[in-house]
């Protein structure tokens, strides 16, 4: 089979390795679809040099296929899944799995949105977390495609207001387009005269922070209002970031940090978002900018990485022509 491999930092192949064997109780995969996240950016260009090669197929975890082979009587050959990769070993043709990290689809729930349901899941499991939504004002750090699936939860939550930060006019034109109802550039504009400004002084009920770095992480506490809220989602490039403490501390913000959404019992958060994406109450369509053939990954990671022609959400599709 067909599968990427991290050989150096910023560099990808793709290698023919054996199909993987099907062990006792395990389930084989066919992948259908994948989508590029962010995180797999840093885990292809930060790594420390001696942990490469990777494992073929890793860092892929946003991936729906279909069961080629199982030992499991729930999970028949043929039925259509969403897979959350224990091995996060998901950009290969197929994927070993079990029955705790897989969910099957709705018959019409086609891939290309089905798939968005591993990062709308990361989301909703972060949003379960805060506090009442209903009609407070939300700053939302970055509009990449996780930024982009708070400001549309957000907004059906019941948040008054939503506000979209991004360096990128074209991020910020999607990010209108599915609810927020301010954006704002901050290579152009002082973020936090803006929401001074959009608040009428009051500033931000909460803020989400889906960037990971320490400028963004810092921007926080001057755009929450006393005693508001911060939600960290944003996966770092480094294990350790300079954080400014302090300010966190003088406005007594409720803070929340968010991870590892596929250990919540039940996948329950990754059910509600296939269920809303089935059901249309929130369209992840506007997210996809680019479909590309699996064989066409290095390019998809570069389109995400440089921001190139529109990129949001970089669909990749298998099998790969031949």
């Amino acid at each position: 089979m067909k599968a990427a491999l991290y050989t150096a930092p910023g560099r990808i192949e793709i290698v023919d390795v054996p199909v993987p064997e099907l062990a006792p109780g395990g389930l084989l995969v066919r992948t259908e679809t994948a989508t590029i996240c962010g995180s797999d950016l840093h885990y292809l260009a930060d790594s420390l040099p001696e942990t490469y090669p990777w494992k073929p197929g890793q860092s892929g975890h946003e991936c729906v296929g279909t069961i080629e082979s199982s030992h499991s009587d729930r999970f028949p050959p043929g039925l259509r899944v969403l897979v959350l990769p224990p091995g996060f070993d998901g950009f290969a043709e197929f994927i070993l799995a079990d029955s705790t990290c897989v969910i099957p689809l709705p018959d019409d729930l086609e891939s290309e949105r089905a798939v968005l349901a591993q990062q709308l899941g990361t989301v909703i499991y972060c949003c379960k977390k805060l506090c009442n939504v209903l009609g407070k004002v939300f700053v939302v750090i970055g509009q990449g495609p996780a930024g982009l699936l708070f400001t549309m939860l957000l907004r059906m939550m019941g948040a008054r207001c939503v506000i979209g930060l991004d360096l990128v006019d074209y991020r910020l034109e999607v990010a209108r387009f599915v609810g927020a109802s301010h954006t704002v550039n901050v290579d152009r504009d002082d973020p936090v005269e803006a929401i001074r400004w959009i608040t009428d002084g009051c500033m931000a009920d909460g803020v989400v922070e889906a960037v990971g770095k320490a400028e963004t992480v810092n921007l926080c506490p001057s755009l929450v209002r006393q005693c508001g809220e911060v939600a960290l989602f944003g996966v770092p490039k480094k294990e350790m970031l300079p954080v400014a403490v302090e300010d966190f501390l003088r406005k007594n913000v409720r803070l929340v940090a968010s991870a590892n959404a596929q250990g919540e019992a039940g996948l329950m958060s990754f059910r509600l978002a296939i269920e809303l994406i089935a059901s249309r109450r929130l369209d992840v369509s506007p997210l996809i900018s680019h479909r590309l053939w699996f064989a066409d990954i290095v390019e998809g990671f570069r389109l995400a990485e440089e921001k190139q022609d529109g990129a949001v959400k970089i669909l990749l599709k298998f099998p790969q022509p031949s």
